[in-house]
């Protein structure tokens, strides 16, 4: 028979307590666990870290908290630090009535004295009362001795209770103690069972499917009285829950919206909703996070400003944004040009330039690695004097050296809306590749992406108003000058937002933000992370060369004797490097197709993915340049290729003549790197502008002396008059009503011209000519 062990003995002269439960350990306390004994140094989640006494140099033993109690040999050595309290939540209680406040503390010091929880107010040496001494009974002796105390005092309680209130107080605090039945809202439907709201919205279905005229409410209410007497009631009885008063039927109504005039718009508007919204969303919402990466939305829209696009023409501008919804944090962010092209009188909008699925992939990368802080910034912008825990990020990531405050947070889960970019093939791919969740938003569904509208809002009037050539959401509330005003370049409009979002965003109080540990203080995005870092920890995540080839574009391919072709560009090696893949590629859901990925930023060189050669253990991408990469001197780009293929389709080119594109698009960089020849009015850069040379001067016109000087003499006979019509004028009309001068002749008509007024004496003599304009007699 096994011996029982008396909790009040103790072993090598240390009193021992029973095991307690997995939160009442505390930092400070000193256990024993596998014969040897431990300091509580810290706790992590379900972790606790234990320290061996004079070995603090030594790294602390890691272990499940639940694992450690559970242990046969585990005791509580002593307890010399105060227990920790867990924080109240000022602003919940304050607004709470005050009979309730009073009933929560009452029951916080019942609950103190039974777990042994020192109150402010009472010395951490003072001893428990005997019946509430955790050496010398156990948790449910000590329940037990409450409720016997509360009865005794004329409050019906049992220790189930007492127990039931302890856990509550351990899990939430003085909140978890407040009576829940207080707070609860009075449901719409009351004691009514609530499928008669299903009813209702089916008798109005049924008036529209058969085109019923809509009538009162009181006829409304008829026929779900009806139905309802149709379908539950028995032995010619409703049941309790289906009967109720007139004025019920008419709050009923009143809560859904329903009055007598408008009965089946709402109901058609409900119908049109209820193919996406009839089954509500059972997961987490996506408002809320724990901790940060657990939530993150994104979405783009439009800037509201003018920019001067890499053409030199006024253009908008789209902004993509990530942001972390526990922290609040914005993660990522691009600006990309706005720009559409009409068909050619068709009306039809072609080759235009927005957000694409590269752009997306390119804010979830920013996500991944630290902002480096830019030549210009000021020290605000750095990490190492913000908020953030700095030091712990730098021996984490030594990418953390120099960087601007933001922090680095991986996605877990990315919120979407079902805009073309999002639900593309290559976001998903590069989403399933870095082990990222994506949950799509519920259309017509504002709430699913809350926090992401409102920070673009919160651009808008913080960021976006403030630079020049702003144009308001609003077509009607924007200037009239706003074209002729500086504006800037894309480049320099994307080191603004990220500047701004470093210093203001990132470091100003967010009003949906509060301390973890003091409810009623506001804090900042970095604050908040650094709160709450320490949840889930920080790990470095470097995407390895493969992994970054991975998330471009992909495209799927045959290759030919002559390489592959990828928008209208050619791509091969030379001495028939490509010849082993002219066959099909054993892939079955690519029909034989090889798989090839291209950067949208650097198009001069595509890499074909060899999947055979990743089985074999070898590198599986082989690097394929562009054929006519030699004519070209600088770096190009998607977008570049794509103006060039326009001019040249414009010229009356082919667009299969790749040779005369790569030779318009060299004539274009060569055009851009000369830079502006003319300044054109409206198109100005915030720097400083060139002055404009001077206008010159006209230039006099030659006297008609010095004009006539070479002529030869004029024979009047050898001027011949200008062909004159065969018929008079008025022949020439359908018209009834007589033409004007029609019978004027020639000379009549220049006797009516007015004379022509001299420039120095203001009139001429009736037998000499007009000097030539611009000449001074």
């Amino acid at each position: 028979m096994a011996r029982r062990r008396s909790w009040g003995s103790g072993v090598n002269g240390h009193r021992l307590e029973p095991p307690p439960l997995w939160d009442s350990l505390a930092l400070g306390d000193t256990v024993r666990y596998r014969g040897n004994t431990w300091n509580v140094i810290a706790f992590c989640g379900p972790h606790v870290y234990l320290e061996r006494p004079g070995q603090v140099a030594a790294d602390p033993l890691v272990i499940v908290q639940r694992a450690l109690t559970a242990a046969p040999d585990f005791a509580v050595v002593s307890r010399p630090a105060k227990r920790t309290v867990l924080p109240m939540r000022v602003g919940e209680l304050q607004g709470l009535p005050r009979a309730l406040r009073k009933e929560a503390q009452r029951w916080e010091r019942h609950v103190q004295e039974v777990l042994h929880e020192q109150a402010p107010w009472i010395a951490a040496d003072t001893p428990p009362a005997a019946a509430f001494d955790p050496h010398l009974r156990t948790l449910e002796q000590r329940c037990q001795a409450k409720a016997d105390q509360l009865t005794a005092l004329g409050h019906q309680v049992s220790a189930a209770t007492v127990k039931r209130k302890c856990a509550a107080w351990r899990a939430g605090g003085l909140m978890a103690l407040v009576d829940k039945r207080s707070l609860r809202g009075a449901s719409l439907t009351g004691h009514l069972d609530a499928k008669v709201i299903d009813l209702v919205w089916e008798v109005l279905d049924d008036e529209r499917e058969t085109g019923r005229s809509p009538g009162t409410l009181s006829r409304l209410i008829d026929d779900v009285k009806r139905l309802i007497a149709a379908r539950y009631a028995k032995d010619g009885k409703l049941p309790k829950e289906w009967r109720c008063s007139q004025a019920t039927w008419y709050r009923l109504l009143a809560g859904l919206g329903i009055t007598a005039e408008n009965a089946h718009a709402v109901a058609a508007a409900r119908s049109a909703d209820s193919a996406h919204t009839a089954s509500w969303y059972t997961g987490r919402p996506a408002t809320l996070a724990r901790w940060p990466g657990e939530l993150v939305q994104i979405d783009t829209t439009g800037l509201d400003v003018l920019v001067m696009g890499d053409d030199g023409r006024v253009i908008s501008v789209e902004l993509t944004i990530a942001i972390d919804v526990a922290t609040r944090s914005i993660i990522g962010a691009l600006i990309v040009p706005k720009r559409h092209r009409r068909g050619d009188g068709k009306g039809r909008w072609i080759a235009g330039r927005a957000t694409r699925s590269f752009d997306t992939v390119q804010v979830l990368g920013q996500a991944l690695a630290p902002l480096p802080a830019r030549p210009g910034w000021g020290p605000e912008t750095l990490m190492e004097g913000s908020a953030l825990p700095y030091e712990e990020l730098l021996a984490a990531d030594e990418r953390f050296a120099g960087s601007a405050a933001r922090p680095v947070i991986k996605p877990h889960t990315v919120v979407i809306d079902h805009g073309s970019p999002y639900i593309s093939e290559d976001f998903t791919r590069a989403c399933l590749s870095l082990g990222i969740q994506v949950r799509k938003a519920r259309l017509r569904t504002a709430i699913d992406k809350a926090i992401v509208e409102r920070a673009m809002r919160a651009i808008k009037f913080g960021f976006s108003q403030y630079l020049a050539s702003y144009t308001h959401h609003r077509l009607d509330l924007r200037g009239k000058k706003v074209r002729k005003q500086l504006v800037w370049t894309i480049p320099q409009l994307q080191d603004l937002f990220e500047q701004w979002v470093v210093l203001h965003w990132q470091q100003m109080p967010h009003g949906g933000l509060r301390s973890p540990f003091h409810p009623g203080v506001k804090v900042s995005p970095n604050a908040m992370y650094a709160a709450l870092v320490g949840m889930r920890g920080y790990r470095r995540i470097s995407l390895t060369e493969s992994q970054t080839r991975k998330l471009l574009p992909a495209w799927y391919v045959r290759v030919t004797r002559k390489g592959f072709q990828l928008n209208n560009r050619t791509y091969n090696l030379e001495r028939g490097g490509l010849d082993a893949f002219r066959g099909p590629s054993d892939l079955a859901w690519l029909k034989g197709r090889w798989e090839v990925h291209c950067s949208p930023n650097n198009p001069e060189f595509a890499w074909l993915f060899d999947h055979q050669a990743e089985a074999r253990g070898e590198d599986p991408w082989v690097e394929v340049p562009f054929i006519h990469r030699r004519l070209l001197l600088d770096r190009w780009t998607e977008e570049a290729w794509e103006e060039a293929v326009r001019i040249h389709q414009a010229r009356g080119g082919s667009i299969r003549d790749e040779v005369a594109i790569t030779r318009v698009l060299a004539e274009l960089q060569r055009t851009m790197a000369a830079g502006p020849q003319e300044p054109q009015p409206g198109l100005t850069t915030p720097a400083a502008a060139p002055a404009r040379p001077a206008p010159p001067r006209p230039r006099a016109l030659a006297s008609s002396v010095e004009a006539t000087a070479e002529l030869p003499p004029l024979d009047i006979e050898s001027v011949r008059p200008f062909r004159s019509l065969d018929r008079p004028a008025r022949d020439l009309f359908d018209t009834p009503e007589p033409v004007r001068g029609g019978a004027q002749s020639l000379e009549d008509f220049l006797a009516s011209l007015p004379q022509t007024p001299h420039p120095d004496s203001g009139t001429l003599p009736p037998d000499d000519l007009p000097p030539p304009p611009g000449e001074r007699s």
